[in-house]
């Protein structure tokens, strides 16, 4: 196995899950990363109820300069950059990418206020999860302000679990989630909230006292 294998895989999961419709003929086309920015974000201004801190104006220019070349290096990431499309207008965007221990961040996801409510949110989840999971990741995760429910509950019914609280200096009290595609990392993560699934993590050759 090697990074063309990775490479390939996530190719051939991304064409499998993440090419069709979503309900209601909503098209989804993939783009780079500057048509995506410069099409999602004024609608993530637009949509958002209570926009964060702008913090740019905490940093010198020669510390945005430094967080600039950081970046830089790991752009090279896998990711999904998509918009939704109805009728020629693009009603939402996504974006989702590699992160370090084979995580993948959901990163991004928007829709206009007359296309929520549809299920288009519940079966991108799906989709993203299948394709992601085909790719060979072993886990999602992704964080939320902690009264963001539209987004909270669909993914605690699909099976992910909260992970972290933080107080973020931009959006305030985010809720870290996580969706663990490895049958033992869900029961690990069980087992250091409560200490059940012993029985079942000895068996998967965990040494436990």
């Amino acid at each position: 196995m090697s990074a063309d294998d990775a490479l390939a895989r996530f190719a051939s999961a991304t064409s499998q899950h993440l090419t069709e419709p979503l309900p209601g003929g909503v098209a989804i086309r993939h783009v780079d990363a500057a048509e995506w920015h410069a099409v999602v974000d004024p609608l993530w201004n637009e949509t958002l109820e209570r926009p964060g801190l702008e913090l740019a104006p905490l940093f010198t220019p020669a510390q945005a300069a430094g967080f600039r070349d950081l970046d830089e290096i790991i752009a090279g990431r896998l990711q999904h950059r998509m918009l939704f499309e109805a009728g020629g207008d693009v009603v939402g965007g996504y974006w989702g990418q590699q992160d370090t221990f084979a995580r993948y961040y959901m990163t991004v996801t928007v829709f206009r206020p007359a296309w929520r409510g549809r299920g288009l949110y519940r079966e991108l989840l799906e989709r993203v999860t299948a394709a992601v999971a085909a790719s060979g990741f072993r886990e999602l995760h992704s964080r939320h302000r902690a009264d963001n429910n539209a987004i909270l509950v669909p993914k605690l019914r699909a099976g992910w679990v909260i992970s972290a609280f933080e107080v973020a200096p931009k959006w305030g009290l985010t809720v870290h989630l996580r969706k663990y595609l490895v049958d033992g990392l869900a029961e690990a993560h069980e087992y250091r909230i409560d200490g059940s699934r012993v029985a079942e993590l000895r068996r998967r050759g965990l040494d436990l006292e």
